[in-house]
């Protein structure tokens, strides 16, 4: 911890040995922005989908 650079804003204290209440709520972000999922659609062949362990077709239902 000693090769901090001046533009550091970590103080090197460990907060977990005090006894503080929870951050208040600016404190928590600098700037309020939603998080946004990240979502890609792929394609996967049939072998692909078995070597995940997915089932191609469905299992009939036995009485």
């Amino acid at each position: 911890m000693q090769n901090r650079t001046p533009s550091d804003r970590r103080s090197g204290i460990d907060r977990r040995q005090t006894q503080n209440e929870p951050p208040a709520s600016y404190e928590r972000r600098r700037t309020i922005e939603p998080r946004q999922p990240e979502v890609v659609e792929i394609e996967l062949s049939p072998e692909e989908l078995i070597a995940l362990g997915f089932d191609t077709a469905p299992k009939p239902n036995k009485p």
